[in-house]
């Protein structure tokens, strides 16, 4: 095994290797091709995407075993500045802390329930109690009536 490693170390001496544009071309490569499946039974549609899939898995490929790597890292780079301009990251910290928040409400669902503040919309951590609940919102103070039915 170790040679086998050995192997592709010295075969990737030199080329650009896997970045973030690589990883981009790479997940669009496979949003295309899944969404190619809907459309087998128009043909045009389907061999379209076909090509333009088969196109971000070339370019995937090539990207990752290019020695050109300055020309590489300025693309690279171009794509980062384009990341950081769309805001990508502060969409990215939100879509993570979305998710982080469904994961908790799914693990703690036998023993809490959730509910949002009306006015500063911060999630509230409820015991399972069932029926009309009185809260205050530790953030803001307002008091509300949820209603917990199970």
């Amino acid at each position: 095994m170790n040679s086998f490693l050995e192997k592709i170390r010295a075969f990737m001496y030199g080329r650009n290797g896997v970045d973030k544009l690589s990883f981009f071309t790479f997940f669009v490569y496979l949003i295309i091709n899944g969404i190619k499946m809907f459309f087998t039974r128009v043909p045009a549609v389907y061999y379209t995407m076909w090509a333009l899939a088969l196109a971000f898995l070339f370019l995937t490929v090539f990207r990752v075993l290019s020695k050109n790597i300055d020309k590489r890292r300025h693309e690279a780079a171009q794509f980062e500045q384009f990341l950081v301009s769309i805001n990508f990251s502060g969409f990215m910290f939100k879509l993570k802390k979305k998710f982080n928040r469904m994961v908790m409400r799914v693990s703690q669902f036998s023993t809490h329930r959730f509910r949002t503040c009306p006015q500063c919309n911060e999630h509230l951590r409820l015991s399972k109690k069932r029926g009309k609940r009185n809260i205050t919102c530790p953030k803001c103070g307002r008091k509300f009536t949820a209603f917990i039915p199970f």
